[in-house]
């Protein structure tokens, strides 16, 4: 049933008109009995039955019998067409057929051993390009953390001369203030001893004053005794005898 059209199916021609298309549907249709038992079990029926369905649904519609017809001019056309030709692979062809392919195997061999090798260049470029890379990246870490050392250094040495001048002035302050409290007792104890001096000079000189009135009170009061001695000598002996 491969090899048969619609047409031969519902057993009609090419030019059937559609009244002849149903009536033969109608005809084959009613041939199998699917309601018999002896019809439901036979596979073949039931191919035939749903091959004259099939037919008759394509070519009762116009539509697509017009487009079953084009496709079966086509097919026809093909097979018209075909010509018997000898074998083109014959046995020179094969031979020139292997020659060539291995030549072009070789060819590509070759090609495939060059693309690896230059990929394998390309990778080694690649590898030493990202170790060049690496490197520089690691020599700029380090010069950057070089650096970085540095600036830590410089600003630790500037601290600590900070510190160093902060303690020489505390220490210069220290001394000052010790050489000034030290004047400053130097003075006063050289006031104190001059204050001292002066009282014991005060002290003498009160006391030669003192010594000097009790000198002259003493020569004040000799006088004063020697002329009432005088005078009493006078008054009884009538001259002065110790005057």
């Amino acid at each position: 049933m491969a090899d048969k059209t619609l047409y031969d199916i519902l057993e009609v021609s090419t030019t059937a008109s559609p009244e002849s298309i149903r009536a033969a549907y109608e005809r084959l249709s009613a041939k199998p009995e699917p309601g018999r038992p002896e019809n439901e079990t036979d596979a073949a029926a039931k191919m035939q039955q749903d091959a004259v369905k099939e037919a008759f649904l394509t070519l009762g519609n116009p539509e697509k019998r017009k487009l079953y017809d084009l496709k079966l001019a086509r097919a026809r056309n093909a097979l018209q067409n075909v010509e018997v030709t000898e074998p083109f692979w014959t046995l020179p062809r094969m031979i020139v057929a292997a020659v060539v392919l291995l030549v072009v195997s070789g060819f590509y061999y070759s090609h495939q051993k060059e693309q690896q090798r230059l990929a394998r260049l390309e990778a080694e470029k690649a590898i030493a390009a990202a170790k060049a890379k690496e490197a520089e990246e690691k020599a700029k870490s380090d010069e950057a953390e070089a650096q970085r050392e540095l600036q830590l250094k410089r600003k630790q040495q500037l601290v600590e001369d900070q510190q160093r001048r902060e303690r020489d002035r505390d220490l210069s302050r220290f001394d000052a203030q010790q050489r000034a409290q030290s004047a400053q007792a130097q003075a006063a104890f050289e006031r104190e001893r001059q204050q001292k001096e002066a009282a014991v000079r005060r002290e003498e000189s009160q006391k030669r004053v003192e010594e000097q009135r009790g000198q002259l009170a003493a020569q004040q009061q000799a006088a004063r005794d020697r002329a009432e001695l005088c005078r009493i000598e006078r008054e009884r002996y009538g001259k002065a005898i110790s005057c």
